[in-house]
C-alpha cells in the first residue's frame, strides 16, 4: 500500500473494499502482516546490460537488503546464457554479489520461472521475487503464456525493474506483477534511481495487509475469478495505490469415475 510519499501503514479494515468479478465481498479476515520475507533476486547478467546499467545493478541488491531483518532470507539467480543460482538461501546480506558477467543472450522467462520454482523451498510464508533486467528474452525456453499461467497459481509476488527503454517483455512483466500482486517499474541506468527504487520497495514490503473473504460464488468450476481491492484514503492524505493479486482460480469439483458392471 503506497502513496506518493511511500508505504502507508495504520489503515483500518473499514477503509478496504473487496470485489470479486464486480460483486462486493464481506471481509472476514484482516491482519497487518510484518512476518519475515523470503526473497529471490533474479538479475540480468547478459550482454544486453551495458557498463552503466551494470554499475547501477551492483548497488541495487545491497540497497534492498540494507535494513533487512535477521530472519529475512534471500537467494540470487543471475541469467546470461542460462539462469544460474549463484547464492542459495541465506540471511547474510554480505553475500549479495557485486560482479555480473554481461555475456550471452537473455533467458529472461526461464530465469523468472526458476526463481518462482525455487520459492517452494522458502522458509518464510511471505515470498517475493525481484527481477532486474535490461529486457529481452532469447525465446529458447518458457514462453510468456506458460510463465504467466504458472505464476498466477503460486503464492509468490513478482516485482520487476526494467532498465533502459520499454520492450515487449515490459508488458509481460507488467502482467506478471498484476496477477501476482507485485509491481513493475521502468528505470534508466542511474545508480541513484535504481537504489532508491529498491530501498523504497524494501520499506514497503516490511508491512503488508492480509485481507480474507469467503466468496459468494460457491461454484467449484476451476474458473478464474477477478479480484479488485479498493481503499479510501484518510482525510487530507494523497491517493493510495494498492498492490494485490488480480485474481485466482477456484477449486474444481473432481469428476466422479463410474463403471458399468454386467452380471450374468
Amino acid at each position: 500500500m503506497t502513496n506518493k510519499d511511500g508505504a502507508v501503514t495504520g489503515l483500518a479494515k473499514d477503509r478496504f473494499q473487496v470485489l470479486e468479478d464486480g460483486v462486493e465481498q464481506k471481509i472476514s479476515y484482516f491482519w497487518v502482516d510484518s512476518r519475515p520475507i523470503s526473497m529471490g533476486f533474479v538479475i540480468d547478467g547478459s550482454s544486453a546490460v551495458d557498463d552503466l546499467m551494470n554499475e547501477a545493478i551492483r548497488g541495487a541488491g545491497p540497497a534492498f537488503l540494507k535494513n533487512k531483518r535477521p530472519d529475512d532470507e534471500y537467494f540470487v539467480i543471475i541469467f546470461s546464457d542460462s539462469p544460474t543460482m549463484v547464492v542459495t538461501y541465506t540471511t547474510d546480506a554480505k553475500l549479495m554479489p557485486r560482479v555480473f558477467p554481461q555475456v550471452g543472450e537473455e533467458p529472461l522467462y526461464d530465469a523468472i520461472y526458476n526463481g518462482i520454482d525455487a520459492m517452494k523451498e522458502a522458509a518464510n510464508p511471505r515470498r517475493m521475487i525481484l527481477v532486474i533486467t535490461a529486457g529481452g528474452d532469447n525465446g529458447k525456453g518458457q514462453n510468456q503464456d506458460q510463465l504467466i499461467n504458472y505464476a498466477v497459481k503460486q503464492p509468490v509476488q513478482v516485482y520487476s525493474i526494467q532498465m533502459g527503454g520499454g520492450t515487449e517483455e515490459a508488458n509481460v512483466l507488467d502482467l506478471m506483477a498484476s496477477v501476482t500482486g507485485g509491481q513493475s517499474t521502468l528505470a534508466g541506468a542511474s545508480s541513484f534511481l535504481l537504489e532508491k527504487i529498491c530501498a523504497d520497495l524494501a520499506q514497503a514490503l516490511k508491512t503488508q495487509y492480509l485481507i480474507g473473504y469467503k466468496s459468494t460464488n460457491t461454484a467449484k468450476d476451476g474458473h478464474r475469478r477477478g479480484v479488485k481491492v479498493k481503499v479510501s484514503s484518510p482525510p487530507g492524505s494523497p491517493k493510495l495505490t494498492v498492490w494485490t493479486k488480480s485474481g485466482y482460480y477456484s477449486q474444481k469439483e473432481p469428476k466422479i469415475k463410474t463403471s458399468t458392471v454386467t452380471g450374468k
